[in-house]
């Protein structure tokens, strides 16, 4: 099972998918956590362990690319090769990826990537089971990200400027509606507690594992 956690810069992705896997664990599940920068882990990736640079050399190297395409297919490839080896073993794994395409992408499109084409290449990865859409106001990530906002998330603004960053994560967010109400993702309201977050997100894979199970069921009388 594959769970994306999407959502624009600041809005939980990655503290909620971490306390999500945490909470799986805690009720049996074999839960997994990823994000694009696993491909350094060799126990995670082995496939990628040629790669010998840590994260911080990796992600100024990502950013000096020539172009928002190339970013884009390098974002996708790690994050196809981590999942494809994740998934393999445990049939009953439960992968929670952190971003998983959604923010990159829209990052990129907004950067210069066509929008038609950087869709097509996201088809090539493992469709999620649940998309979970964080939904949080502009300002409100603003104000979580004061001092801590990096040129990615403001437009490549060398400055981090917060007129920036906000015109870009709007941008963003626009993007992740308009995908949001196509796909169907589940729209999660992110300014919620972390602990309530948590429980409704558990009540969602909860549900849709027996509904798994009941159509596993129905295809065996079948």
């Amino acid at each position: 099972m594959l769970i994306a956690i999407a959502g624009p810069d600041g809005a939980g992705k990655s503290t909620l998918s971490k306390t999500l896997a945490q909470a799986l664990r805690r009720r049996g599940f074999d839960a997994v956590r990823l994000d694009r920068f696993d491909i350094l882990d060799a126990e995670v990736s082995p496939a990628s362990a040629f790669i010998a640079a840590d994260v911080l050399t990796v992600r100024q190297a990502v950013l000096a690319m020539p172009s928002a395409s190339a970013r884009l297919l390098f974002i996708l490839w790690s994050i196809a090769t981590t999942v494809s080896q994740v998934a393999t073993g445990d049939p009953d794994r439960i992968i929670i990826h952190d971003s998983y395409w959604m923010k990159h992408t829209a990052a990129e499109i907004i950067f210069g990537a066509n929008e038609q084409a950087a869709l097509a290449a996201t088809s090539l990865l493992p469709r999620p089971d649940l998309v979970f859409h964080f939904k949080v106001p502009a300002e409100t990530l603003l104000a979580r990200k004061p001092d801590d906002r990096v040129p990615y998330e403001c437009g490549m603004d060398p400055l981090c400027a917060p007129e920036s960053f906000l015109s870009h994560q709007r941008k963003i967010q626009s993007l992740l509606e308009d995908w949001s109400r196509r796909e169907g993702w589940l729209e999660v309201d992110g300014q919620q507690p972390l602990e309530q977050l948590e429980a409704d997100l558990i009540g969602h894979i909860e549900a849709h594992l027996l509904n798994r199970q009941g159509a596993a069921r129905a295809r065996a009388l079948t």
